[in-house]
């Protein structure tokens, strides 16, 4: 065989065992190299997505309920009062404690015995002072010794002791005992009764003022 062409064979032998050049690859086959480029474009992105999901999740935060839900129980159990103005407090306490189971009018006339000896110079000059008041023996008020559980705050004995209190404040309810400054509960009859003079009575309990007032 003549040398050329045995060159020329082997050239092509070589030729066709060689790999081929990228440059005149078929661009139907599209390289790797873009789908790296997107998710490297999508990795980048992914915290920018990430910060607004937090701060979606922050949102709710910001929105929180201004009350916790110890402070709830405190209010359903009467020891959220601390808000309340103190000699409306106590108002509404002896209100409630002395004749939360009584009518409207019931409930009236212990507001008004309340501020009956507030104005008498026989007793403190504060609703909390004469609420409290005691001896070393006793409490003008019983209920004050016992020491009782803070009331209900959602029901509706105290609902009604606290409208009351505050209305009889405001001077917007009349005195139904006639300016009484005592009062027992008609299941007694305490020997102090026979030294004032009876006013009225309401339900279950009647109320006095001393005689000479009385004429």
């Amino acid at each position: 065989m003549n040398l050329d062409v045995r060159t020329l064979i082997l050239a092509a032998s070589i030729m066709a065992s060689a790999p081929m050049n990228p440059a005149s690859a078929n661009l139907a086959h599209e390289s790797p190299l873009p789908l790296a480029l997107d998710e490297d474009a999508k990795n980048r992105q992914k915290p920018a997505r990430d910060t607004e999901a937090s701060g979606d999740g922050d949102a709710p935060k910001a929105r929180k309920p201004r009350f916790t839900k110890a402070k709830a129980a405190n209010s359903r159990t009467g020891k959220g009062a601390g808000n309340l103005d103190p000699e409306l407090h106590c108002l509404a306490l002896n209100i409630f404690h002395e004749a939360g189971a009584e009518s409207h009018t019931g409930k009236q006339a212990v507001a008004a015995v309340t501020l009956n000896r507030v104005k008498s110079d026989a007793f403190p000059k504060s609703v909390c002072g004469v609420v409290k008041q005691r001896d070393k023996k006793s409490c003008q008020f019983s209920w004050w010794c016992q020491k009782p559980k803070s009331p209900p705050m959602d029901s509706d004995a105290w609902q009604d002791s606290l409208e009351i209190a505050r209305k009889t404040l405001d001077g917007l309810h009349q005195d139904p005992t006639q300016g009484a400054l005592y009062f027992h509960a008609t299941r007694v009859k305490p020997g102090w009764s026979r030294t004032f003079k009876k006013t009225t009575r309401i339900g279950n309990h009647i109320f006095y003022k001393p005689a000479k007032a009385a004429a």
